[in-house]
């Protein structure tokens, strides 16, 4: 790849509602944030931006502070001479809009090399770029060297991952050398709400001199530093290395400290990071459908709605939510816009939800989600006898629709044996059990519920 980077950094790579907010503040294994991904580029190859829900909005990056070299901010193909859309571009086959590598290596008895690598990309598939060929993606590669056997609990600022590790690679190799190699790259269309993998984006805070918001950026793509932006503020990279036991700590060099004040030498936290991204002057306000569901009691309809905006939107930020014909205003709270309304005529398929902030430079945002009705599950309890081939259990599931049926049956099934709930409940015998188990209805809903196992 022809970049424009040193070596050095490749090798890094309310009005009528009823305000019942009922979110929960909870963070997850798995716990990104959806991104807004704008309109197609005035070529109609790529999203002109992309905004997350922190309100950082990027663009392509493409700028050298050289001619064409480092040092610093972006790392991009140059573009390809006598190539006309690759000029119209400013790049050639492959660029970034954010772009964060976490490379370390630890030291102990059994050190682990490790490079995490973080980005939304454009790229063609062709040796030089040509429409028809062309496509953007999240990125998130992890690549671990190591020196035990065992499970290796990788944790980043958007997700936690374990990696089990039951036999060594002879030493060599050169790069192609990881027994730990998990690339996920996961691709997105222009002007649609993304499933993050690798949102909100980090940001390098403190800001580096000279790349700051102030001048465009949100890092120079070289300089080391810790970051923010993650959802429930684990930014940074950590590595947990037990034995294939399951308990026994394996020393990779560890510098965490446990409640006690004691270093674990089996747990390494790396929170200095290369990031690079170019904001954006204009782009969409953020917008996050977090739910929508109807409510159906004796053929009443009820909408209930429930979205998320930026931390960094002003006081003037709103939004209203179309059902049907009509619109209506959700109430906020902080970040939070949510609201229930009652239905007049039939109950759609879809709503619309708009959000628009007349306090900063943007562009109202309207994203749609399909309806669905709410499914609870209040029980999922497995009463086991037994040991061995001789264990039996009884698990049984109640669970319940927010369709009472008035407007057509309603169908509700347990996913793990495919039973059908009856009367609020489903009764399913047999020797194992699943941890969890997964409710749908017929009419879209579905919920998940830890199970609970009573021993005899």
């Amino acid at each position: 790849m022809n970049t424009t980077r040193k070596l050095a950094h490749a090798a890094l790579l309310a009005a009528g509602f009823l305000a019942a907010p009922i979110y929960s503040a909870a963070c997850t294994a798995n716990q990104a944030k959806p991104f807004t991904s704008g309109p197609l580029d005035a070529q109609g190859m790529f999203s002109e931006w992309v905004v997350d829900s922190n309100g950082i909005g990027l663009q392509i990056c493409n700028v050298s502070v050289t001619n064409d070299g480092a040092p610093p901010p972006c790392f991009y193909d140059p573009p390809v001479p006598n190539n006309a859309l690759s000029q119209a571009l400013g790049r050639g086959n492959e660029a970034f809009l954010f772009l964060a590598n976490s490379v370390f290596t630890t030291t102990g008895a059994a050190p682990v090399d490790a490079v995490i690598v973080m980005g939304l990309e454009e790229a063609f598939l062709s040796a030089a770029p040509q429409a028809g060929f062309q496509t953007q993606f999240q990125r998130l590669r992890t690549r671990l060297n190591v020196n035990a056997v065992g499970h290796y609990t990788v944790e980043t600022p958007w997700r936690t991952t374990t990696y089990t590790v039951d036999a060594l690679l002879p030493p060599g190799n050169g790069q192609n050398r990881a027994e730990v190699s998990d690339p996920i790259d996961i691709t997105f269309a222009a002007g649609a709400s993304v499933p993050g993998m690798v949102a909100p984006f980090l940001v390098a805070s403190p800001e580096i001199p000279g790349f700051g918001k102030a001048q465009g950026y949100i890092g120079d793509g070289l300089t080391l530093t810790t970051v923010s932006g993650s959802p429930c503020n684990t930014n940074y990279v950590q590595i947990t290395a037990v034995g294939l036991d399951g308990i026994t700590p394996i020393d990779i060099g560890g510098n965490v400290r446990n409640a006690a004040g004691q270093i674990q030498a089996n747990v390494y936290r790396n929170d200095q990071f290369t990031v690079m991204g170019k904001l954006a002057p204009v782009h969409a306000v953020p917008l996050s459908i977090g739910n929508a569901y109807y409510t159906r009691n004796a053929g009443a309809d009820t909408v209930m709605v429930m979205a998320e905006g930026s931390t960094s939107a002003s006081e003037q930020a709103s939004m209203t939510v179309q059902v049907g014909t009509a619109s209506t205003a959700l109430a906020k709270e902080s970040i939070r816009f949510f609201g229930t309304t009652g239905v007049t005529g039939a109950l759609p398929a879809t709503i619309s939800v708009t959000a628009t902030d007349p306090g900063i430079p943007s562009i109202a945002n309207t994203q749609t989600a399909t309806l669905t009705d709410l499914v609870t599950i209040t029980t999922a309890q497995a009463d086991c006898t037994g040991t061995g081939a001789l264990r039996q259990c009884t698990l049984t599931v109640n669970a319940s629709s927010s369709d009472d049926g008035s407007g057509g049956a309603v169908t509700l099934t347990v996913a793990h044996s495919n039973t059908p709930v009856v009367n609020g409940a489903a009764v399913i015998t047999g020797p194992g059990i699943p941890a969890a188990v997964t409710v749908s209805s017929s009419n879209g809903g579905i919920a998940t519920r830890n199970v609970t196992v009573v021993n005899h």
